[in-house]
């Protein structure tokens, strides 16, 4: 799961300004302009061996936030469990999320996700990028998606699913040599809920992240 946590963030406005190239071309002058501005601020910090891991943190954090739609990724990491979703859950009926419960999840899960992102920094964090190919998903419930696919180092393959909302596009799934983050987790937290309720899992997703800020402030 950690593999790719930190690689992730090196690329993320890298792939933005490809996908807008390739796949969302009515605004591509001023979507350009933007993100080429915000890649060199981005790589300019992941790759600064003056700052601190800490300031790196607060810098980077506010780009990741950005640029990741955590609203659909906490959707379908829930998957059958979801607020939203129709799948019968027979036994488990009660293991379905309301909307409030699933507010606080995308709250807590993206909290989550940022530790385990950030985590992974430190001073000497040098990375380099190469995009090899950027293409259009079959859209789903009319959500238009592409994919960037991108070499970390030379040696690491990650890709990005995106979709457009709002017209930008958003990342909302991540596969680290072909394992996709939102898999992982949804078949991590299915388990969970068939033996916990939404107020478990939430409880367990808030005390990790309590005793994270908890060992951060002991450093």
């Amino acid at each position: 799961m950690k593999k790719f946590i930190t690689l992730c963030i090196a690329t993320l406005l890298l792939l933005t300004t490809a996908v807008n190239v390739n796949a969302n071309t009515h605004n591509i002058n001023q979507a350009t302009a933007l993100i080429d501005s915000a890649m060199q601020e981005s790589l300019s910090i992941i790759n600064d061996p003056a700052l601190t891991t800490e300031i790196k943190r607060k810098k980077l954090w506010p780009i990741v936030t950005s640029y990741f739609d955590f609203t659909l990724i906490s959707e379908l990491t829930l998957g059958k469990f979801s607020a939203d979703a129709t799948s019968p859950l027979g036994d488990y009926s009660d293991r379905r999320f309301t909307a409030k419960q699933q507010a606080e999840f995308t709250d807590a899960f993206t909290i989550h996700l940022g530790n385990l992102y950030l985590d992974k920094l430190n001073n000497d964090s040098q990375f380099s990028v190469q995009l090899t190919r950027t293409s259009a998903m079959k859209p789903i419930r009319k959500m238009q998606r592409a994919r960037v696919n991108s070499l970390i180092n030379k040696k690491t393959t990650i890709d990005y699913s995106l979709r457009l909302k709002n017209d930008e596009w958003r990342i909302y799934d991540i596969k680290v040599e072909g394992r996709s983050l939102i898999s992982s987790f949804r078949k991590e937290y299915s388990a969970i809920l068939l033996k916990k309720t939404p107020d478990e899992l939430l409880a367990l997703l808030n005390e990790k992240n309590l005793a994270h800020t908890g060992n951060n402030a002991e450093q």
